[in-house]
């Protein structure tokens, strides 16, 4: 059952067309095109046709056609830029199916960076309809689970796998009926409220080594809290991806229930690494 990229990749060979960009914007009709295209329009969008590494890696606005023809590279491609809520929507998917869904909404600050997630959130109904309708003629040949990052009513990306960074919130019952789903192909699940946030901090790339025992109890006591990650490093002391996005490095990840304890604990988290005087990259934007 994979959690990431690149296992999904090797996992689903019939559908590592999911992960091409290009193609899922032009199965959309969106204005889009690879590095070698004239694009079309102005302003523009340019990222990876593939990303498994995810973190908005390399992806980026641009205003002219100009801009964007002296700047990108092979491997890269331009979409009409799109406005509106930036959602991340799990779901499973039953041979055309869409018996369970789950809505979560970004709010995104500068460089690829992230405030925080809303998980069960209601969106526009086009949303869901939209991700329905794409299921349905595209997907009649898979069961398992989907993940869909969504702006406006439009998939940017699609990965055959849930999103692991809030998985927790979904609840044991889910996770077993998504371990029945791989082994039977049938979905049954008695439906559990995932509702709660993911609160994270980006930093300047750096060692930042874990804390003492009983701070890190104390953190994972705050009200609401349900999990919390730190940076994940190599036994030398080097990150273990190279997904990053420009803003910086993922330092926390804080799942909870309750956002305001949240929010106060990643100044705390914030300031112990950086020192009180100092603001983590992604609340500069």
């Amino acid at each position: 059952m994979p959690t990431d990229d690149a296992d999904a990749y090797r996992l689903n060979p019939d559908h590592h067309w999911l992960f091409n960009k290009l193609h899922l914007a032009e199965l959309q009709g969106l204005r889009a095109g690879p590095f070698g295209v004239l694009p079309t329009l102005e302003p523009l969008f340019a990222k990876p046709i593939y990303n498994l590494s995810g973190m908005s890696v390399g992806a980026r606005k641009f205003e002219t056609i100009d801009e964007f023809e002296s700047t990108l590279r092979p491997g890269m491609m331009w979409c009409e830029f799109l406005e509106g809520p930036h959602y991340s929507v799990d779901c499973i998917a039953v041979q055309g199916e869409m018996p369970w869904i789950c809505i979560t909404r970004g709010y995104p600050l500068a460089k690829g960076t992230w405030d925080y997630w809303h998980v069960n959130m209601p969106a526009a109904p086009e949303v869901e309809a939209h991700l329905r309708d794409f299921i349905a003629r595209h997907l009649g040949d898979y069961t398992g689970a989907l993940n869909f990052e969504v702006i406006g009513t439009k998939i940017i990306e699609a990965h055959p796998r849930i999103a692991v960074q809030w998985v927790d919130l979904y609840g044991d019952g889910f996770v077993r009926a998504l371990h029945h789903l791989h082994e039977t192909g049938r979905w049954e699940y008695e439906p559990e409220d995932p509702s709660g946030y993911s609160v994270v901090a980006f930093a300047p790339p750096a060692y930042y080594p874990p804390p003492a025992p009983e701070l890190w109890e104390q953190w994972n006591a705050t009200e609401g809290v349900t999990y919390m990650q730190l940076p994940s490093y190599a036994p030398d002391g080097t990150f273990k991806t190279l997904g990053m996005p420009e803003g910086g490095m993922r330092l926390i990840v804080i799942n909870t229930r309750t956002l305001e304890p949240a929010m106060a604990l990643r100044e705390d988290l914030v300031a112990h690494y950086l020192g009180s005087e100092e603001t983590p990259l992604s609340l500069t934007a």
